[in-house]
């Protein structure tokens, strides 16, 4: 029903960012930093949420900053993607 969302801190985890210090060597990378959709903590009086850092390092932070987002796609198990993921040959979905 709804096949755009965000990333989790799961799904971060799962894909090598290291909750606490640096790792810039996972597939996830990108030297930029963006919320995930997974709260923190809520007090009532403060919230905080999931965020991967531009060093990789995925941690909580106030849900007060600026920042990026990253976006998923939910596929249908039939689709057959084409090209490499890069500027020049980008991912094309086909159905």
């Amino acid at each position: 029903t709804y096949p755009v969302g965000l990333i989790t801190a799961d799904e971060m985890s799962m894909g090598g960012a290291v909750d606490g210090s640096s790792n810039s060597s996972y597939y996830l990378y990108t030297g930029n930093w963006y919320w995930t959709m997974s709260p923190y903590y809520f007090s009532g009086r403060y919230a905080r949420g999931f965020v991967v850092f531009s060093n990789g390092n995925i941690n909580d932070n106030d849900v007060d900053g600026t920042g990026g987002v990253r976006p998923v796609l939910s596929l249908k198990s039939n689709v057959q993607l084409f090209g490499s993921g890069t500027m020049s040959d980008p991912w094309t979905v086909d159905s």
